[in-house]
Order: C-alpha cells, then sequence, then structure tokens
C-alpha cells in the first residue's frame, strides 16, 4: 500500500513550484506590462487557495492581499521605515500594512 496522502503532498509541491515561477515571472514582466505582473500573482493566488498551500514570508510580502496587485517599492508600494514598524501602502487600493522593525544594536569594538 502507498501512504494515504502522497498523492496531495506532490500536488502541494507541484503548486508551491509553480507559485514561485509565477512570482518570478511577475518580477521580470513588471517593468513593461504591470497588468500582466498582477495577472500572475491572482494566478498564483488561486492556485495557493485551491491547494491550501502556505506561501513563505518572502512571497507574503510581494503583493497586496486586498487587490491581489504586485508590488514593487516605489512604482506600486509605497515603504516607509518608522522606529519600530514598516509600514507598506499599496498605491493602487490604498491598504496599508504595519511590519514589526526591531533595528539591530550596533556593537562596539
Amino acid at each position: 500500500m502507498s501512504p494515504r496522502f502522497s498523492v496531495n503532498d506532490d500536488n502541494k509541491t507541484i503548486a508551491v513550484e509553480r507559485i514561485q515561477r509565477l512570482f518570478e515571472l511577475a518580477e521580470e514582466v513588471f517593468e513593461k506590462h504591470p497588468e500582466l505582473a498582477d495577472r500572475y500573482v491572482k494566478h498564483a493566488w488561486r492556485i495557493k487557495t485551491r491547494h491550501n498551500v502556505r506561501l513563505s514570508r518572502d512571497l507574503k510580502r510581494k503583493f497586496c492581499r486586498k487587490c491581489i496587485s504586485f508590488w514593487r517599492p516605489g512604482n506600486s508600494c509605497r515603504v516607509r521605515i518608522r522606529q519600530s514598524s514598516v509600514t507598506i501602502t499599496c498605491l493602487r487600493c490604498g491598504r496599508v500594512v504595519r511590519l514589526p522593525y526591531r533595528p539591530k544594536k550596533m556593537t562596539r569594538q
């Protein structure tokens, strides 16, 4: 007998690979066709929800979860660093994301 969830695990690994590839394509295409980059991200989001896959921290911070648009700092989102947080504002829908931030303390040598 084969393991019980092997087919599901194979589907999830394929889904993760596809999602990563779609984000790579979105980064490559964004300069010339930002709407195509958004389409790639929307497709990756659909794959993620269909296969119940968790995105890595890096991928989570590359798109807006409200309007599902690809983020490129300076072009489609604004990034501000404050004392204790990083604020990312989507320039398409206006959603604000605040991430905790602790600057590294400099040590004297």
